[in-house]
């Protein structure tokens, strides 16, 4: 029972000793989250990122509503000259709306990529980025949007499928009428 005690004030002093993961938030128009399109109406695409990062572990978070429903994908890289010096940055994992990206490394660069992200109108959503710096890193996302087209409400359906309804029968009476009318 004391070696259990003893190994787990162990850990726990060690995890306590470890540096603190910086979380930033960014929404857009802040310089690192910029974006270009009308969020109200057809295609939006944005730039996000940040360079300088400080050694340690963060967590980047860029906010950002769009009142349309669509489908996003995205991209992120980073890239070094020389590994673990100043400016390497490793990547951890990026999510959008929960959604974990694809990594692939070649070479000295990490990108990660995302498709066909479902975005709802006029809910939050978010794009989090977790990593690790070594003291100067830096890293560049771009992100597209393009609206869905909208799903008839019920009410729409059921008058649609009335006047289709209509048509046919009207179409059946006047072959009726044809048929009587050569007889």
């Amino acid at each position: 029972m004391k070696r259990l005690l003893f190994s787990t004030m162990a850990f726990a002093s060690v995890f306590a000793m470890a540096p603190a993961a910086h979380a930033v938030d960014f929404t857009p128009n802040d310089p690192e989250f910029t974006v270009r399109g009308d969020i109200n109406d057809g295609t939006v695409s944005a730039d996000f990122g940040r360079s300088g990062i400080a050694a340690g572990t963060f967590q980047d978070t860029f906010n950002f509503i769009i009142d349309q429903t669509g489908l996003a994908s995205g991209t992120l890289s980073t890239n070094t000259t020389r590994l673990t010096s100043s400016t390497d940055l490793d990547i951890l994992s990026v999510f959008i709306n929960g959604f974990a990206a694809t990594k692939t490394i070649v070479g000295n660069a990490e990108f990660f990529e995302l498709n066909d992200v479902a975005i709802a109108s006029g809910v939050p959503n978010q794009i989090v980025v977790n990593g690790f710096s070594r003291g100067n890193g830096s890293y560049a996302g771009t992100a597209t949007f393009e609206p869905t087209a909208a799903v008839p409400e019920a009410g729409t359906w059921a008058i649609m499928l009335f006047g289709i309804g209509g048509i046919g029968a009207s179409m059946r009476v006047r072959r009726r009428q044809a048929k009587i009318a050569f007889a």
